[in-house]
């Protein structure tokens, strides 16, 4: 009986170690970029870039306050794609839309980036609102991304 449930203990574990694991990398969301104007008018977009080219082709940089501006960013420099790829989203609303509780996870050949987003009181202007990630170069060959807990799009 001994042997039978040593048996069955180790063969449990083999099992479960043949389970593909969850990965869930690192990623860093970008700061101090706009949407570029020509980029076209969907409500939303989404990107998945993997050179600086592409990335300026949809995204400009905010040029940095004075010194007694405070303003703090984390730019996407050329060196961020050594061995990272930018994913995006952009809402295009009548408000400035913010984005909270981000994160990612690698679900076999897709990466998912889940996140909250709220669209502020809507006005006069239109405003694009990315959410920008660099998040570790991986296996995967799309990127879904799931907005308030629904999935609203896809990039590649």
């Amino acid at each position: 009986m001994r042997l039978f449930l040593l048996a069955l203990l180790f063969s449990t574990w083999a099992i479960a170690e043949d389970k593909p694991k969850e990965e869930k990398p690192s990623s860093t969301v970008q700061t101090g970029h706009f949407v570029r104007n020509d980029t076209g008018n969907e409500a939303r977009s989404m990107y998945l870039l993997k050179d600086l080219e592409a990335f300026e082709k949809v995204f400009g940089t905010v040029p940095p306050l004075n010194n007694n501006g405070g303003r703090k960013t984390n730019p996407v420099k050329e060196d961020v794609f050594e061995k990272n790829v930018v994913v995006a989203v952009v809402t295009r609303a009548m408000a400035i839309t913010t984005y909270t509780e981000v994160s990612t996870k690698v679900d076999g050949e897709k990466l998912v980036v889940t996140y909250k987003c709220e669209t502020g009181k809507a006005g006069s202007a239109s405003f694009a609102s990315p959410l920008i990630l660099s998040v570790p170069k991986g296996e995967w060959k799309t990127v879904s991304f799931v907005q308030n807990g629904k999935e609203v799009g896809t990039a590649k």
